[in-house]
């Protein structure tokens, strides 16, 4: 992935935040998803109903969680953008850093408390979704660090643990960037420092 497909995905991934957030927004005005329609999202995101489309294959799945609002697909094609050559820790510290840098955390952080109000107002949504989403994504990425490392590291738990801990990193810096005036970018790149040496 060259850098201006990577700007243009990560555009994208902006844009699906957005439509989210206005469909999370219109949800909780008028008393749950079922009470909105596609072309009121739409409106609400200053979009088309066909654009909405082009983001989620159904209206339920505006209200669906995500990591960070990337899809699997998205946070996998990330990693396999990265050299092959590059260490496993480094490639995930950049996949991380390259999802924290699609979407303004801050805003972001509001837009989970909104689904998340959403989902306790209407707990049949659980029912609707698929909730091993995180889950999936954190196997599907394991995979690839097993096909970059190869044997003996493939076999054991290091390609699970690596994952885990890239988005525990993450989540690390993300919550310490609320008192630490330090750039994102700053606080993942120690993080992972802290990793790399083993804690």
């Amino acid at each position: 992935m060259d850098a201006g497909e990577a700007r243009r995905e990560r555009r994208r991934i902006a844009r699906r935040v957005a439509i989210r957030g206005a469909a999370v927004r219109l949800a909780l005005e008028r008393g749950g998803p079922d009470a909105v329609t596609v072309e009121e999202i739409s409106e609400a995101a200053d979009i088309s109903p066909r654009t909405f489309f082009n983001y989620f294959t159904t209206k339920d799945q505006a209200f669906s969680i995500e990591p960070h609002q990337w899809t699997t697909e998205e946070i996998v094609a990330e990693l396999r953008s990265r050299p092959s050559a590059e260490p496993p820790a480094l490639a995930m510290r950049e996949v991380v850093k390259a999802m924290a840098h699609a979407a303004d955390f801050a805003h972001l952080g509001e837009e989970w408390e909104l689904l998340q109000e959403l989902y306790r107002r209407h707990p049949e949504l659980f029912s609707r979704m698929n909730l091993n989403q995180v889950d999936d994504t954190m196997a599907a990425l394991a995979t690839e660090i097993a096909a970059r490392t190869g044997p003996p590291e493939s076999e054991g738990l290091y390609p699970a643990m690596l994952v885990g801990a890239a988005f525990a990193a993450l989540q690390v810096a993300e919550n310490r960037g609320r008192v630490d005036p330090r750039p994102l970018d700053d606080l993942i790149d120690e993080a992972f420092e802290l990793l790399v040496r083993g804690l």
